[in-house]
């Protein structure tokens, strides 16, 4: 299937309908723009989770898959910008971008907001994204982080929002993990030989290795030390791994739906 066939945004209300007859599952990959290195785009999270999303819903057969989620305040403590991991990266990134530092750091911390409201924030933008893709008649939904650590504020709106649709009688089967997670891989990295790898394989043109090589500076900075090693092969090894991982997932949400022709006749 191409991006035609599973891209929500491209499809026809009667497409949306005919691919859910196929498969009753939406997509909802989830992402963010920050640095992951002199080589890689800032989209990583993003590019590499949607198109993980396409080809889980080829193997399926049907469903569909909505546009990355992308947000995300960079001087928060879980992205790269200023994390446990990398550290306050602002000079780094603002020589790259060719700004201010202080821009880089900004003037006010989690949007301006205390940083429990910033991640409140966050899970209201994604429960009305849940509630939309209800709205389109999927009784089914798969959310794949690309930034890993938003799963942690995925898992509790799924769950609540399952609740709230069996309360209302309209039940929604819901997974959400990391793109690597139903494959049961333990290879992910920032910006490393995994999500560069990944990236190389989806978008070639994207990806720049000379430029990590010319800048050693940058190498092992807000990336993994292993960036170099990346390849197209591995990635699309990865790719269809993961791929394949999640549609099975996906597979067993539709047919485990209490709605389903398989529950109702057992």
């Amino acid at each position: 299937m191409n991006d035609q066939e599973v891209c929500i945004e491209k499809m026809r209300p009667a497409q949306v309908a005919a691919s859910r007859r196929r498969a009753d599952l939406a997509f909802l990959p989830l992402g963010a723009i920050e640095w992951h290195g002199v080589h890689n785009p800032l989209g990583v999270d993003a590019i590499k989770a949607h198109h993980i999303c396409c080809m889980a819903a080829g193997q399926l057969g049907g469903g569909v898959v909505f546009p990355a989620l992308v947000w995300g305040v960079p001087r928060d403590s879980f992205f790269v910008n200023k994390s446990s991991s990398f550290g306050d990266l602002s000079e780094t990134v603002a020589k790259a971008l060719e700004t201010q530092t202080e821009r880089v750091r900004g003037f006010s911390s989690h949007g301006g907001m205390d940083i429990q409201e910033q991640w409140l924030f966050y899970q209201r933008l994604l429960r009305m994204s849940l509630e939309q893709i209800a709205g389109y008649g999927f009784k089914s939904v798969y959310i794949v982080c690309g930034h890993n650590p938003l799963i942690h504020w995925a898992r509790p709106v799924a769950m609540a929002f399952a609740r709230a649709a069996w309360a209302a009688k309209q039940p929604i089967n819901i997974d959400c993990g990391g793109e690597f997670d139903a494959a049961g891989l333990k290879i992910s990295d920032h910006g490393g030989i995994w999500e560069t790898s990944i990236t190389m394989a989806i978008e070639p043109d994207s990806v720049d290795l000379d430029e990590l090589r010319r800048q050693e500076e940058y190498q092992g900075v807000g990336c993994g030390d292993d960036a170099l090693e990346s390849t197209a092969r591995q990635g699309r090894e990865w790719i269809e791994t993961c791929a394949d991982a999640i549609a099975r997932d996906a597979r067993r949400l539709i047919d485990n739906h209490p709605d389903s022709p398989e529950r109702m006749n057992r």
